[in-house]
């Protein structure tokens, strides 16, 4: 069952980061209904990639983000022409692909489809697939059974044009040796500013000047459209929050469910293994053996010796350090003969030796955590939120369909839907589109709704648009300022600033080159510069104070003519001068370093081919990108 997903690791792995990720949005015709209907951002071989695609994988990626950095997401980060072409690009490479395996008629069959769908760690209780689970999990993040398979078979069917591509690279060991001989090796630099300040009193800025750089950068000057509005909110935490759960309910979904409450018996145990390899002669195993029963015959002798046996004699890299310890586990995380005897023993018993495919292994059980029924009530407070969020979900619908009606119907005002709903209707100060955006999760459609100048005119409710997974807003404005650009008086001595500024920048940078030109005849008095305290830089490692490109600069020079000196421009405006005075070679990798940097190396390599391989099928194919549906409206 789990060689499919043991084959194909990087399409579970995708799966499995969408499974956390809210789908409603998208809904099942999404993956049937990729039809030729609406405007479309690009065409692959004739076939449209529409608008409405491409708002759905913005969304999922807005998603993506909010989910990763949590408060600090800022949905104007997708914002860029950049970002949206990228997000283009995706769609495109992936409808290539999607054609490669149309040609080649590459298939998943309905059993490989559920084999791998089972071996899926969140569909499974007790190592097992779990029908009622899958349902369940699926459930809660708004996707039906349908929609979730025609997506896994989907990634399946272009696995076999990746997988050889992405994963079948492999490094050369030299080459990867070079690799971590450059990316490991040290330099020390000392760095001297020359500060733009200083230069700043032999500047003069004219009121002309100032006059000039606001004609002409006026758009800079300007303060932005901002509006008060009224929005509301209709979500399924809004409808829970009304939702009453009978306490016989709460009772009846415990007992229903009493193993969700269990926790299994947890064991800790410590060991000392010798090794056994799979092909190891007769005589190879014996001594093996008579290895294991001598340690155990000096651990059972002294048992507070155990961790200083395990550090000198297990050859169980992973655990030898720490005295042998392999922290608790349940069953089924260990192999059955270790499990089995590990188990059977008692808190403080010294059992061995052990026969696993692994070698021998002397156990010393340290702990035992005896399995735990939680109470009714310890988790009745959990029961019942869950039973809230179920009845809100099934209530969500019908609201939401009501929620849309009213602020279409009674277009001039939110408080009929927020009273038959029993919703609040929020009132903001002045916003910018930015900030109405961030109101909004994100939601770009809204803002533009709310700024349309049919909306500032008529000041009425905007249409109810979905901003998440199972979240509907409406807003309408109640005050709106246009953009306007400041007076020049309010900003002059802004403009006076930075023109003074940038001027000291330059006379600093024309110094600093003058005097990295003195360096490089070997003038280091002449100079005269006071570097500070040497710093340990890495090529790819940031470091404080020192830009990427000055980094890259310190490693491009020669290590076998120090010191040298190399300068860049700083990101306040002053000029750096670095003095490289020493190179530090990396140390000789081990194995296991050499096989960790090879499978990088090898992914780098393989994701390079994946993109020439995609330039490939670009070339060949017919592929249009429509740059204008690109524009944020």
């Amino acid at each position: 069952m789990y060689d499919l997903l043991h084959k194909h690791k990087h399409v579970a792995q995708g799966i499995l980061a969408l499974i956390t990720l809210p789908f409603a949005f998208f809904g099942v015709d999404f993956y049937f209904n990729r039809g030729d209907g609406g405007t479309s951002v690009a065409t692959v071989d004739g076939h449209k990639i529409t608008q409405q695609e491409f708002d759905d994988t913005l969304r999922e990626q807005q998603q993506r983000m909010r989910q990763a950095l949590g408060a600090n997401f800022d949905a104007s980060m997708l914002d860029s022409p950049e970002v949206r072409y990228a997000l283009v690009e995706q769609l495109v490479n992936q409808r290539l692909l999607e054609n490669r395996a149309r040609a080649g008629r590459f298939r998943v069959s309905d059993t490989q489809l559920q084999q791998f769908i089972a071996g899926l760690p969140p569909f499974q209780e007790d190592g097992k697939f779990s029908t009622e689970r899958y349902r369940q999990v699926l459930a809660a993040q708004g996707m039906s059974p349908l929609a979730f398979e025609q997506r896994v078979r989907g990634e399946l069917v272009l696995a076999p044009l990746q997988d050889p591509i992405v994963n079948g690279s492999i490094a050369a060991q030299t080459a990867v040796a070079h690799y971590l001989a450059l990316s490991e090796q040290k330099r020390e630099v000392a760095v001297a500013t020359i500060a733009a300040e200083p230069f700043e009193k032999n500047v003069k800025v004219s009121d002309a000047d100032v006059k000039a750089f606001y004609e002409k950068n006026t758009a800079a000057f300007q303060t932005p459209e901002v509006a008060k509005i009224e929005y509301l909110l209709l979500n399924q935490d809004a409808i829970a929050a009304q939702v009453k759960v009978d306490p016989a309910e709460a009772k009846q979904a415990y007992e229903a469910n009493a193993k969700q409450y269990t926790t299994n018996e947890e064991r800790q145990a410590s060991h000392i293994l010798i090794a056994v390899k799979p092909d190891a002669s007769d005589a190879e195993k014996a001594a093996a053996k008579k290895k294991a029963e001598d340690l155990l015959a000096k651990a059972r002798a002294k048992p507070d010796s155990f961790a200083e046996l395990a550090k000198a004699n297990s050859q169980d890299t992973g655990s030898a350090a720490q005295g042998g310890d392999l922290g608790s586990f349940a069953r089924g995380a260990m192999v059955k003969p270790f499990e089995d005897a590990v188990f059977a023993a008692k808190a403080g018993d010294i059992v061995g030796p052990v026969q696993t495919d692994f070698g021998y292994h002397v156990i010393k059980v340290t702990g035992i955590t005896p399995s735990h029924v939680q109470s009714f009530d310890e988790v009745k407070g959990r029961i019942e939120a869950d039973l809230r969020r179920q009845k809100a979900a099934q209530k969500f619908a019908s609201a939401a369909d009501q929620f849309q009606n009213l602020v279409y119907e009674q277009a001039d005002s939110l408080a009929g839907a927020a009273k038959a709903l029993d919703l609040k209707v929020e009132a903001t100060q002045f916003l910018t589109r930015a900030q109405v955006q961030a109101l909004a999760l994100g939601n770009q459609k809204f803002v533009d709704a709310v700024f349309s100048p049919e909306s500032i005119s008529s000041k009425r409710n905007t249409e109810a648009m979905e901003v998440a997974p199972n979240a509907l807003i409406a807003g309408r404005i109640v005050e709106y300022k246009p953009a306007a650009p400041r007076p020049l008086a309010e900003v002059q001595d802004e403009i006076r600033r930075q023109l003074t500024h940038k001027a000291a920048s330059e006379l600093a940078h024309q110094a600093g080159r003058e005097k990295l030109a003195l360096l490089a005849q070997g003038k280091e008095r002449e100079a005269g510069l006071s570097f500070g305290k040497p710093v340990t830089v890495l090529r790819n490692q940031p470091q404080q104070g020192i830009a990427p490109d000055a980094l890259k600069t310190i490693f491009e020079e020669d290590p076998h003519k120090l010191p040298a000196y190399s300068g860049a421009v700083t990101a306040s405006g002053s000029y750096a001068i670095y003095k490289l005075e020493k190179v530090t070679d990396a140390p000789a990798p081990d194995a296991a370093r050499l096989q960790a940097a090879g499978a990088r190396v090898g992914s780098e390599i393989g994701r390079e081919l994946m993109s020439a391989y995609l330039a490939s099928l670009k070339s060949e194919g017919d592929v249009k990108i429509n740059a204008s549906a690109l524009e944020k409206k």
